[in-house]
Parts: structure tokens; sequence; C-alpha cells
């Protein structure tokens, strides 16, 4: 039996008691703001999907999209209305887990919303000492997940060569670069010679279109790792177009890539080289999985990356890039790179190889922080009532 299908076929018997679902907006602040093409941001905004069992256990699970349209379609307040007024009213009390699935997969689009409900899910089995879908899938994982940092849009060479060296001298294995159209190569050059042993990635979030496929080719001179997302997500053509003319550069997906379906085409186009994985994008943990195995039977090479997440999520996705050893690195920097103060007790800690500890148990919450950071709280019950605090 293939690997996911044994998934399916544990989870989908057991049955999921219910009492309430709690959706939770909270906003943290970050340590330094951040920009991309996409925008500049200073704070993390998270809607945390909590699944009350009545006898004592829960779950959570973490929405990891932003607040706006700008990555996907799907943004945070449209996230919560799905959840709240679609998925929420088909639970029952005592529904089995693939109910719940089937539920979530009548629905067309809305990954983010549809994997934090079912990653509460997955979150409750492992409060209660039963095997969520990775434990099944891999039931041992790596110790440790090799980290790489992601780095906004830079500014003066200066600054940001001494970025990357302080990076390297923390013991991160790569450093990825935020770009855009018209930014100066010179700038480029300066991170990489800043640190040469370290891997250079570069990211542009999607923000090149047709008239920027020669400014993109001419960064296979600089040598970087990979150029990640340089199209809009649909824009395969143009994919595969850059690889024609610069076949050195090794070309990364992340937005174009929303599930198996998407994989498979951008393969056999041969727009992909390398997949920048992040659950939340293709579904939450079980698509997740799905994604991989099907990255490793087309010989795609995958790693994790994040969405600002939490440590509710940051745990969530250590979790699975654990399970993916051939990695060189994950985007997945310990909590304090984003946050003063996280929302759980045991935050992502990284040791000087520049290895993050893979989670065992799920995380310890910090509840007096959650309160302290809460927006919103929306309490729906399986009989339909609906409270907003």
């Amino acid at each position: 039996m293939p690997p996911f299908a044994r998934v399916l076929e544990e989870l989908e018997p057991r049955r999921l008691p219910l009492a309430r679902l709690e959706l939770l907006t909270v906003e943290l602040p970050l340590v330094e703001p951040f920009r991309s093409a996409i925008g500049s941001r200073r704070t993390r905004r998270a809607l945390l999907v909590r699944w009350d069992d009545g006898d004592g256990a829960f779950g959570v699970g973490e929405c990891s999209c932003r607040p706006d349209p700008y990555f996907s379609a799907e943004y945070l307040e449209s996230a919560g209305a799905l959840i709240a007024d679609h998925l929420a009213p088909r639970l029952s009390a005592g529904m089995r887990y693939g109910e719940l699935r089937r539920e979530t997969e009548r629905i067309r689009g809305w990954p983010f919303a549809k994997g934090a409900l079912l990653d509460a899910v997955h979150d409750l089995f492992r409060r209660r000492g039963e095997a969520g879908p990775l434990e099944i899938w891999r039931p041992e994982g790596a110790a440790g997940v090799p980290a790489g940092i992601s780095l906004g849009l830079p500014g003066d060479a200066a600054s940001l060569a001494e970025r990357v060296r302080a990076a390297a001298a923390e013991g991160y294995r790569r450093v990825k670069l935020k770009i855009r159209p018209g930014l100066d190569r010179s700038t480029l050059a300066a991170a990489r010679d800043a640190a040469p042993g370290l891997a250079l990635g570069l990211d542009a979030n999607g923000s090149f279109g047709e008239d920027g496929i020669d400014e993109l080719a001419r960064l296979a001179e600089l040598g970087p790792a990979f150029v990640e997302q340089p199209f809009p997500p649909e824009r395969l053509d143009l994919a595969r177009e850059l690889k024609r003319r610069a076949p050195a550069l090794t070309l990364c997906l992340d937005e174009s890539v929303t599930g198996v379906g998407s994989l498979a085409a951008a393969h056999a186009l041969g727009a992909i080289d390398e997949l920048n994985l992040k659950p939340g994008r293709v579904g939450g943990e079980l698509a997740a999985i799905a994604v991989a195995e099907r990255a490793e039977a087309l010989g795609v090479p995958t790693w994790v990356g994040g969405m600002f997440e939490t440590g509710i999520g940051r745990a969530a996705n250590l979790r699975l890039a654990a399970r993916l050893p051939g990695a060189a690195a994950h985007d997945l920097s310990p909590s304090r790179r984003y946050f003063a103060e996280d929302l759980v007790e045991d935050p992502a800690e990284m040791d000087a190889s520049g290895r993050v500890a893979a989670p065992g148990p799920p995380p310890r919450l910090a509840g007096e922080r959650i309160a302290r950071c809460l927006v919103e709280r929306r309490t729906l019950t399986p009989e339909g009532a609906c409270s907003t605090s």
C-alpha cells in the first residue's frame, strides 16, 4: 500500500468528539520590519483554530495566510469567514475523520482555512497520545532541521553584506534574499561575496513579468542556489521560457504549487527544479504529505518554507521538515528571529551548527500571551451557536 494511502486508512475511521470550535485572531509585533516585493509588514496577524473535544482534550491549528490578498487570493479575514460560514455548520459532535476530510474537499480552493481546521484535529490526536499523519507516514524524523534565513529587500550593499556575514556566523546553512525588478545586481554580488561558502537563494515573490526574463537570466552570473517564484503563480509559461534562456538557473516554485496537480503540471512543462513546500499553502499537514510524496516520485528536491508562523505553526512546519532529510536547508529560522515573545512556552531554537530541534510533543501554549495578543474570539458549537468577543 502506498504510504499516503496507509495514512488515510489509519486516520479515516477515527471519531472526532467536538464540544466547540474557537477561532482566535491574534497579532504579534515583529522584532524588525520585513520587506519583500509583496510589501512591508511590522506585525504577524494569525488565525488560530482550536478544537475542543469536551473531554478535556484540545488541538490547535494555525491558519498561516497573510492578512491581505497579495500572496494568495485567500486572506486571513476571509479564511475565518470560510470556516465559520461553510465548514463549522457541517461539523457534528460524533463525525469521523474521513467525513471531515471529505467536507473540506467539497470546497474549491481555500487551502489555508481547510488546512488550519484539519491541523487542529491532527494536533488533538497528538495531545491525546495518538499518531498524527506525519508519524504514520514516516514514524521517524530527524532530531534537527538545517535552517536557512530569509532576509527582506536589501537597502545598501554594505549593510546587506554585514547581515549576510552575521547570518553565516550564527550558523545558518543558507541565506535567501528577497528581490524585485530593477534591483542593483552589485548589491546582490556584495551579499554573495560577504560569505562565499554560504548558499545564497533569491526570492522574487512573483514580481517579474514577461519583460523581466532577460534581467532574471542575467542573475545566473551570480551563481545563486536558486531563483524562487520569479513570475506570478499562473505564469508557468514564463518559468519555462526562463529555463530555456538560462538553463543553469535552478528554478524554485512557491506560490505556483498549490497541490499535487499544479506540481505535476509544472514538472511536465519543465518549469520547476526545486520546491518550497509551505504546508498552509497546499492545505495543511495531510495535503503536504501528498505533495512531498509526489515531488519525491518526480525527482523534485523539496524543502519547507514559512509564512511568519507563530510557534504553533512553526512546530508543525518543523515536524514536516524533519521528515524531508534530503534538504540542505529549510526556511525555518528560530522564533526569536521574528518575535520577542512567542505564543508557546518552548519556542524553536537553533544550535551553533545551524540546526533547529524538531518538535516532539505538541508545544505548550502560553495562555497569558495569547490573551494579551488576542484581537477577536469566535466560538462555534455543533448545534450552530456562535458568539464573538
